[in-house]
C-alpha cells in the first residue's frame, strides 16, 4: 500500500508533466475549479462569518483565474473536455492529498498548492507578452493572497 501523498504539488506535477505543454493552462484552469469548490466546502463548513466571507473570496479568484485561462485559450471547453478523458483520475488525484486529514491540515496543503499555482501562472507570463502576460501575472498574485489567508487563518 502507497503512502499517502504530501502535497498536492507532489500529486499534480507528474500529471502536469505528462501532459502536452499547450494544455497546461487548461489543466490548470481545471485544477482551479477544483480548489473553488474545495474553498465553497470549506465556507459551508464554518460558524466564523469572516472566515466564510474570506473562503468564498479565494472561491471568487480560483474561479477567476480559471475563466481568465479559458477566456484566452481557443476552444477551451472542447480541449478541456478531451483532457478531461485524457486524466479520469485528476479530482481523485486531488481529493486523496487531503483524504483524512484534519481541516488545518487540508488548509495547509491547498496554501503550498496555490503558491505552486502562482509558479505556473508566471510560467505563463512569461510565455506571453502584452495585456495577457500582464493578466497571468495579476492572477500570480491571486494564488498568493490566497495561500497568505489560508496560512494566517491557520497560525
Amino acid at each position: 500500500m502507497s503512502e499517502q501523498p504530501e502535497s498536492l504539488l507532489e500529486v499534480l506535477v507528474p500529471i502536469l508533466e505528462s501532459a502536452p505543454a499547450e494544455e497546461l493552462p487548461l489543466l490548470l484552469a481545471w485544477l482551479e475549479r477544483m480548489a473553488a469548490d474545495k474553498y465553497r466546502i470549506w465556507a459551508q463548513q464554518t460558524t466564523d462569518d469572516v472566515e466564510r466571507k474570506g473562503l468564498m473570496d479565494c472561491a471568487f479568484r480560483e474561479d477567476a483565474i480559471a475563466e481568465f485561462i479559458e477566456f484566452v485559450e481557443p476552444q477551451a471547453e472542447s480541449r478541456t473536455s478531451a483532457l478531461k478523458r485524457q486524466f479520469p483520475d485528476m479530482q481523485g488525484s486531488y481529493d486523496s492529498v487531503m483524504a483524512g486529514q484534519d481541516r488545518i491540515e487540508q488548509l495547509r496543503r491547498q496554501a503550498a498548492g496555490e503558491l505552486g499555482g502562482a509558479n505556473f501562472l508566471r510560467q505563463f507570463a512569461e510565455a506571453h507578452s502584452g495585456a495577457v502576460a500582464a493578466q497571468f501575472e495579476a492572477l500570480a498574485y491571486y494564488e498568493e493572497a490566497n495561500s497568505s489567508f489560508l496560512s494566517n487563518l491557520i497560525k
